[in-house]
């Protein structure tokens, strides 16, 4: 009888959980169902393919290039890849410019946005 109640516990708080998260909408919703498990440690970020690293610290991620602020990101964090589109000019830290802006997860916070490719890499 003991396990049986735990294991209803245990799906009422997962159904709870997903009750009150977020709605999402366009590549948030893709990207929600990669985020990491709540609890679970962060991997450490692969190297390759569509992983890389966070450059710099309180990077603003964006909901468009050059758009709304929709989460931080920092050095140490894993980005997820997924796409590169064009768009506002910044200039990066070492005083070179970019119009490149990337569409990642941020694996820590399971944020989606567009960072400055002056950020990411």
């Amino acid at each position: 009888m003991m396990k049986r109640t735990k294991r209803t516990a245990a799906l009422a708080v997962a159904g709870a959980a997903l009750l009150m998260a977020p709605f999402t909408t366009g590549h948030a919703a893709a990207a929600a169902s990669t985020a990491p498990a709540a609890g679970q440690a962060r991997a450490a970020c692969e190297t390759g393919g569509p992983h890389t690293d966070f450059k710099g610290t309180s990077i603003h991620m964006r909901n468009k290039p050059g758009g709304s602020h929709v989460g931080w990101a920092n050095q140490g964090d894993c980005a997820y890849w997924y796409q590169a589109d064009p768009g506002p000019r910044v200039q990066c830290p070492d005083g070179s410019h970019t119009v490149a802006w990337q569409l990642v997860q941020n694996k820590r916070t399971g944020v989606v946005g567009y960072v400055s490719a002056c950020f990411v890499g």
